[in-house]
């Protein structure tokens, strides 16, 4: 029946949802997801090092084939134990692994994986062709990751194109030592292990290790504790960088 003709209202959604819901009970709370827990070492940073390119005896930490990569990565590991003055997290592998999983950029709303710049592209712009071994690399990577009360590059800067970005998201790095992005959001991974009392950047860093093929991520917290997160088959590794000798 025609309601308006008849003289009636017509009910509205949200009208008829706020009226069950007044006689509702409360609901259920909602699950966390059943995750596995990675596999946690600890080594001190010249075994992992050493590791790079013989393996370590007694872990799952395979070396690296490519002598370029293993020059890439000790570099990623000294900018983020030497440069770093809070959080920070760094994706090392192939251009092409990237590509694959994350695309370029062309993808539609909700079609998977994705990249998402959050300065606008100013790191991405500032690093394009700085090595990672470069001083002007861990100059400006000390900056990004140094902590300011808005998370935010200061609004007076000296360049005036950081003014007011904000200082968050991951660094991706190529084989050959390269910036592919800085700054970004990783988007649309599905998690693939529960890692205990950590934050959404240590989280990032296990889905990215899953996900990309062969990809090794860095993750740094804001009080300084530094790990490596990498998959090997089915599995999740997870080793904490100690600074000091590991105990016997």
């Amino acid at each position: 029946p025609d309601l308006a003709a008849a003289g009636q209202e017509e009910p509205s959604i949200l009208g008829s949802l706020a009226g069950s819901a007044c006689h509702a009970s409360i609901p259920d709370t909602l699950q966390s997801a059943c995750l596995p827990e990675p596999s946690m070492h600890c080594c001190r940073r010249e075994e992992l090092e050493a590791a790079l390119s013989d393996g370590a005896r007694g872990s799952c930490f395979q070396a690296c084939d490519c002598p370029q990569t293993q020059a890439t990565v000790r570099q990623a590991l000294d900018v983020l134990l030497d440069q770093a003055r809070g959080g920070a997290l760094v994706c090392v592998g192939d251009a092409e692994a990237f590509r694959h999983v994350f695309g370029d950029g062309d993808l539609c709303p909700g079609a998977g994986p994705a990249l998402r710049s959050s300065d606008g592209g100013y790191m991405t712009k500032r690093l394009r062709g700085v090595h990672v071994g470069d001083p002007d690399f861990a100059a400006a990577f000390a900056e990004f990751t140094a902590h300011t009360d808005s998370d935010r590059w200061p609004d007076d800067h000296r360049d005036a194109d950081a003014r007011g970005r904000p200082k968050d998201g991951a660094i991706l790095l190529s084989k050959n030592g390269y910036v592919l992005k800085c700054a970004v959001k990783l988007l649309g991974l599905c998690p693939a292990a529960k890692w205990k009392n950590v934050g959404t950047k240590h989280e990032a860093a296990l889905s990215c290790a899953w996900a990309v093929p062969g990809v090794l991520v860095f993750v740094r917290s804001d009080s300084g504790s530094v790990h490596v997160v990498r998959r090997q088959s089915s599995f999740l590794h997870v080793y904490e960088i100690q600074s000091t000798p590991a105990a016997q």
